[in-house]
């Protein structure tokens, strides 16, 4: 046992000090979790809208009462400006997504760079334009109608939501709903580079058996399988470095809160780890070809973290269920409760389901160890 644990010390000291490990396994994920939380989440924020309103009378009133209301104030933030030359000063600088300015003359638009923010700022005010229309028509064809009727019949109207916003996140998702978006890609993309550090032990042994390390391994006094259990331990070492990276990484830079349960954050990124590792060797027991590995490996990973709704939160139910198939599915279910704060008691079910999947990819891969490492 002692040799195969210097093996494995040694061997993932040797991935550290390779650049494009480093980058891939450790870089790559943290800025894939940065570009992906930051981006989807900035698309939940409400608009910044610059507004002006110069119109003193009934419709000017009216447009301060709108953009205050509940029901807009979660898709629009105004930020009230004394005349119309500020707004553009905003949108100059940069200070808003948006610019709106209701004067006597009319009402003005400045769109923002964003094109969806722009979208979301539209919807709602033109909302409140088609109000502003229905007011002065009732006031020219029906004269003796009061502003109070008017207000009335409006009401129901600004009771409702306004605009459904479509992104890639879905408002009624589950993740989203308990998660910011770099909580939940933080999950997910741990899982998945957890998996593809089984590509990593996958390429190792093809390597060493096209170079002839294996034939010479074989002619050692020591035992193959010790020599071999080292190896992958030392795989399955470099992505416990590579969890406690990521998970420190996007705690401290990123505010991404795990929770408070590390040591079963610890446990299921073993139970990936060993599932991955496990996979490697029933590919390896199939396939000889290093591109055929990698080619295999990346599909299969993209794959289920697809399934698994770590790219996109809504896939829609079908696809979801599908998902349930994945490691990563179950792994990212266990993570989520634990982040909101859970036990693994509490998760106990998804937990069960993932260390079954370990257990039989472990199995499978026990089977299929000697055609792995066979030299012809």
């Amino acid at each position: 046992m002692r040799i195969a644990l210097e093996v494995a010390w040694n061997e993932a000291v040797r991935l550290c000090r390779i650049r494009t490990v480093i980058l891939m396994l450790l870089g790559l994920p943290l800025l894939l979790i940065f570009l992906l939380g930051n981006a989807l989440q900035s698309d939940l924020e409400p608009v910044r809208v610059s507004v002006s309103v110069g119109d003193r009378g009934a419709i000017g009133e009216a447009a301060e009462r709108y953009l205050t209301s509940p029901a807009i104030t979660g898709y629009v933030d105004a930020q009230h400006r004394a005349s119309e030359a500020e707004v553009r000063e905003d949108m100059r600088a940069g200070a808003a997504d948006f610019g709106f300015a209701l004067t006597e003359a009319g009402v003005r638009y400045y769109p923002g760079q964003f094109i969806e923010r722009n979208m979301i700022a539209e919807s709602v005010l033109n909302r409140f334009v088609a109000d502003a229309n229905v007011r002065l028509s009732a006031s020219v064809l029906a004269p003796g109608l009061s502003g109070e009727a008017v207000e009335q019949s409006l009401s129901a109207a600004y009771a409702k939501e306004r605009v459904q916003i479509g992104t890639l996140l879905s408002r009624d998702s589950v993740g989203f709903d308990n998660f910011s978006a770099v909580q939940y890609y933080s999950v997910a993309y741990l899982v998945m580079f957890l998996l593809y550090s089984g590509m990593s032990a996958a390429l190792s042994l093809t390597e060493e058996r096209e170079r002839g390390t294996l034939l010479r391994l074989y002619s050692m006094p020591v035992s193959l399988n010790v020599l071999l259990l080292g190896k992958l331990m030392g795989f399955a070492l470099f992505a416990c470095l590579q969890a406690i990276v990521i998970v420190g990484f996007t705690q401290a830079v990123y505010g991404v809160d795990w929770g408070v349960s590390y040591a079963s954050i610890a446990l299921v990124c073993v139970l990936v780890s060993a599932a991955a590792i496990g996979f490697a060797i029933i590919v390896c027991s199939f396939v000889r070809n290093r591109r055929a590995i990698e080619s295999i490996f990346s599909l299969v990973i993209v794959a289920m973290t697809f399934l698994s709704g770590g790219m996109i939160a809504d896939i829609g139910s079908g696809l979801r269920e599908i998902g349930k198939f994945t490691i990563n599915h179950w792994a990212n279910e266990v993570l989520r409760i634990l982040m909101a704060g859970g036990t693994m008691g509490e998760g106990w079910r998804e937990a069960l389901v993932l260390v079954a999947i370990a257990a039989a990819v472990v199995t499978a891969a026990m089977l299929r160890f000697r055609k792995a490492v066979a030299l012809a």
